[in-house]
């Protein structure tokens, strides 16, 4: 299996659209490339792992700045197609991610939901450690 890591391109957009609903977002075609390019627009990107020329996951990786905790990597909505996991997919992903994030920041965080107890596992074997647990609370825009 020879797998290919690369930045997405606008023609990925229909292919990731299953991958976020396996994320539990239901996003459209117009809403998932508008999002794209607001994180290019505030200085992140997006990579997918490419198989066969088909591509069956994706992670985005962006700098974060807080008042608190000053600045801070991240890897987001990192997520391997159902069918294609447990083949080193998502450790490629993370890493491809980490190293467009190296250089930029001396610390890579991830916020994994509580209800997904896997993809926990599945970073600590990567060496994340349990910082905190959150709860987060939305309100529309006035």
């Amino acid at each position: 299996m020879h797998t290919i890591y690369r930045k997405y391109t606008h023609q990925d957009t229909q292919t990731l659209m299953p991958l976020m609903f396996q994320l539990g977002y239901d996003l459209s075609e117009e809403v998932l490339s508008s999002s794209v390019s607001a994180l290019r627009k505030q200085g992140g990107e997006v990579f997918v792992a490419e198989v066969s020329g088909n591509v069956l996951g994706c992670v985005s990786a962006i700098v974060d700045v807080r008042l608190a905790e000053g600045v801070k990597g991240e890897i987001v909505s990192l997520v391997v197609s159902e069918n294609a996991r447990g083949q080193g997919l998502g450790k490629g992903l993370v890493l491809e991610a980490e190293k467009w994030l190296s250089g930029k920041v001396d610390v890579i965080r991830v916020r994994a939901n509580v209800l997904r107890g896997q993809s926990h596992l599945f970073y600590e074997s990567l060496g994340y450690r349990k910082d905190k647990a959150q709860v987060v609370l939305l309100k529309k825009s006035p």
